[in-house]
């Protein structure tokens, strides 16, 4: 897709500074970086969201980030790491290719909890059996 930034990197239309290629994804370094080494893994094929992506890509991705956790780890000897993707626009996705980030952590820090809009623990076991039906 021409108008989707990640694809354009992808296919080498657009400059990025590469860290690591595998058989299903491409990782480079994030031009807004949130740490040093802030990297963005994305799958090869467009996908918006983690929902739209097929199985086999799941996979592929997903090693990728292993595999660039464990050269951020072996080049920037990080304390630990902060993983994840923002999945739609209010959670703040703004470019719409599906991209995990990889934060490096060189200071304790908030987890990821943080980023949630609190609640209440209510009737766990309701809530459970709903989400099993769906």
């Amino acid at each position: 897709m021409n108008d989707c930034l990640f694809c354009r990197i992808i296919a080498g239309q657009s400059a990025a500074e590469r860290v690591y290629e595998g058989k299903g994804a491409v990782a480079f370094l994030d031009v807004m970086p949130a740490a040093a080494g802030h990297t963005l893994v994305v799958p090869k094929v467009h996908a918006p969201t983690l929902t739209d992506l097929d199985d086999e890509s799941v996979g592929h991705l997903f090693r990728a980030v292993k595999v660039v956790m464990t050269k951020l780890n072996k080049a920037l000897h990080p304390n630990a790491f902060h993983v994840g993707w923002n999945h739609g626009p209010a959670a703040g996705q703004h470019v719409f290719h599906l991209h995990v980030h990889v934060l490096p952590r060189h200071q304790a820090g908030a987890g990821i909890q943080a980023l949630g809009e609190g609640g209440t623990r209510g009737d766990l076991a309701a809530l459970a059996a709903l989400i099993r039906a769906a």
